[in-house]
């Protein structure tokens, strides 16, 4: 059985650029948009004249992605392949999961769950009746075990708590505590230039709590002259679309497929 070879970031990239120069003119299909490979734990990578495959692990799974000039000679790399136990693939696009499915399919994959791409050019501006209650680097486990346990670890792209604890420290979350004290809500929400992502919300607080919780968001937002954000919506949860159409953030036709093995 063909299996991955351990490798460093230095090194994947240098391989990544021999593909291209070996397939220089023509227009690749993969999942991989230069997300950063620095931090990457047991990054291991598998190669042919036409395809880069690479995966590292992430909690209790490994994140695959691809880069090929040639679908079936992709396909030929993973046949046979000894895979780890669990493994999670984002297929990211706005015509359709149609060019990977059988792909994936042949290689023992299945949908596990569907995202659509939301987007606000103009946030709806709040006053909220308090300030912004920020959480406190103390929270950082109890925020951290939240986000474990709400969450999709393989669909939600989790934070680890160093990330978690490094938007603590520049005063990206916001929570919400209930009389005694305790955290029943957060947003969770990285910013970048005049751009936030939406990251994580969560609420067990109760309508009124989650209204609450918002409108120290978005009034933070205003605080940081922050104008526009981006975030994702499961579609199985039109509910959750809605609360965020109400305050003008709209889908912009990118969806993110996201496949188990």
């Amino acid at each position: 059985m063909t299996s991955f070879s351990p490798t460093q970031a230095d090194l994947l990239r240098g391989e990544l650029d021999n593909l291209k120069r070996r397939n220089a003119g023509q227009q690749p299909i993969t999942n991989y948009f230069f997300q950063s490979l620095s931090k990457s734990v047991n990054l291991r990578m598998l190669t042919s004249e036409r395809s880069l495959c690479f995966l590292y692990d992430e909690w209790d799974f490994s994140r695959f992605y691809f880069i090929s000039f040639d679908l079936g000679d992709l396909e030929k790399l993973l046949h046979g392949m000894n895979w780890p136990p669990i493994v999670v693939l984002d297929w990211i696009s706005k015509s359709g999961s149609t060019a990977v499915d059988s792909l994936m399919s042949n290689a023992g994959f299945h949908l596990h769950t569907i995202y659509d791409r939301i987007i606000c050019r103009d946030f709806r501006r709040e006053r909220p009746e308090a300030p912004a209650q920020l959480a406190k680097a103390q929270e950082l486990e109890t925020i951290h075990c939240s986000l474990l346990q709400v969450f999709d670890k393989y669909a939600d792209h989790i934070i680890t708590r160093e990330e978690l604890a490094e938007l603590i420290s520049q005063q990206l979350v916001i929570v919400n505590r209930d009389p005694e004290g305790k955290i029943d809500g957060f947003v969770v929400f990285p910013i970048t230039g005049s751009t936030c992502n939406f990251n994580f919300l969560y609420n067990s607080g109760g309508s009124m709590r989650l209204v609450q919780l918002l409108g120290s968001f978005y009034g933070a937002l205003a605080e940081r002259g922050v104008q526009s954000g981006f975030s994702w919506v499961r579609r199985t949860r039109p509910m959750v679309l809605k609360l965020h159409e109400s305050f003008g953030w709209k889908t912009d036709g990118l969806v993110d497929y996201i496949y188990l093995r």
